[in-house]
């Protein structure tokens, strides 16, 4: 008697692997070799810490002010106001012209000492358009997201 177990992988298992592997490399390898579309959620996400900080900032003002924010076809800027004054330094997010992506609609959103918006054009949402479009929102009572 041969007690002997043989071990190894059949044909039909290695033959289902070398296909996985085919259809991932097709799929998968071409995203590993171009940037396209991912600056987008770059520029969200700084928006979206650029509002959230204009929001903390006007809610730690201790006299009714606003911090606007301001956006441009290519910058979204924060106005800080600093003991409240409206100094002009601004910290930003500038768009690089490379990265095809756009801002919209321009505008002002400020925020009051409890933290909710005020809109200039309407809705308090935020584009971020190139290849893909994401959006940033803001909802009436300050929950910044995107959407």
């Amino acid at each position: 008697m041969n007690n002997a177990s043989h071990k190894g992988f059949t044909l039909v298992e290695l033959i289902v692997v070398l296909v996985i592997i085919g259809v991932l490399a097709v799929s998968l390898v071409p995203r590993f070799f171009s940037a396209a579309g991912t600056s987008e959620y770059l520029y969200q996400d700084q928006l979206l810490n650029l509002l959230r900080r204009a929001q903390i900032q006007s809610m730690q003002c201790t006299v009714a002010c606003t911090v606007p924010v301001v956006s441009l076809s290519n910058t979204a800027a924060v106005i800080d106001a600093a003991n409240c004054n409206g100094s002009l330094t601004a910290t930003a997010v500038c768009i690089a012209g490379r990265d095809a992506v756009s801002l919209s609609p321009a505008g002002t959103i400020s925020f009051d000492s409890l933290g909710r918006p005020s809109c200039s054009a309407g809705s308090c949402t935020i584009g971020v358009q190139g290849e893909t479009t994401l959006n940033v929102c803001i909802e009436s009572e300050g929950y910044i997201h995107p959407c």
